[in-house]
């Protein structure tokens, strides 16, 4: 039932984007449900990239509808509801995964601040593309500033999602890290997901050094998009090496 209430989630978020955003919130319902009967028949709350997927994509979907009453900021807005069903979509091939009996309390702390990292670092870096691709957009045709999102206002959107976001990521590592030194004996291993995601933190770090350089310059960017899609890589594409990681 877990996979019927997603994919009923993904149609209709698919749905409003083709035709009407304002109906996107009809797709929470069915992410909700999913993330429920995931946690129910697994055992563990948020014990599954599944479970943690349908969440993030709740709250993308929520932040996004805080907006969606602007009109200039359409354009980010269906950024960021194409972004929520990529995610849905994508934590498809792990209906029915689940960590198994682990430590309650750890599994929800990780995963958990995880989550709330993932979601922070997706709106930070949507703002960051937004930004990126106003900035080339208005250089062409200038007269288009009046119907668009001021830099500054993406800027501002960007700068405090990123270091939340970041500082998150930070804790969830350093929880990653006793997690696995007290199941397995060592903090660290060669294991795909561990090393993809300490490389997306480093690339993490990069971002928020440079940010005080500002503007939404092509390095910039290229360093965003180098860091978040290692991020998705880790979390996503991953755990398909195996590993010594459950999830």
């Amino acid at each position: 039932m877990a996979l019927l209430w997603a994919v009923l989630g993904a149609i209709v978020l698919l749905l409003a984007l083709v035709w009407d955003e304002r109906r996107a919130g009809w797709s929470l319902p069915f992410f909700l449900l999913a993330a429920v009967w995931q946690a129910l028949s697994g055992g563990q709350f948020l014990g599954s990239p599944f479970e943690v997927a349908m969440l993030l994509a709740i709250g993308l979907v929520g932040i996004a509808r805080g907006y969606a009453a602007r009109p200039r900021w359409r354009n980010w807005v269906r950024y960021v509801y194409a972004t929520a069903l990529f995610m849905a979509l994508l934590s498809l091939r792990y209906h029915g995964a689940s960590s198994g009996s682990l430590p309650w309390s750890l599994v929800v702390f990780h995963a958990g601040v995880l989550l709330l990292s993932y979601l922070s670092l997706t709106v930070a870096f949507l703002a960051a593309e937004s930004k990126w691709a106003q900035d080339r957009r208005l250089k062409k045709a200038p007269w288009k500033a009046l119907d668009s999102v001021p830099l500054v206002t993406l800027s501002r959107l960007e700068d405090p999602y990123l270091r939340v976001g970041y500082a998150l990521y930070t804790l969830g590592l350093l929880s990653g890290l006793a997690w696995a030194w007290r199941l397995w004996g060592s903090p660290l291993s060669w294991d795909v997901k561990e090393v993809a995601a300490l490389l997306s933190w480093l690339l993490f770090t990069l971002v928020l050094l440079d940010r005080g350089r500002g503007g939404s310059s092509g390095a910039r960017i290229a360093l965003w998009r180098a860091a978040y899609l290692t991020m998705v890589f880790a979390f996503f594409i991953a755990p398909f090496w195996g590993g010594r990681h459950p999830v």
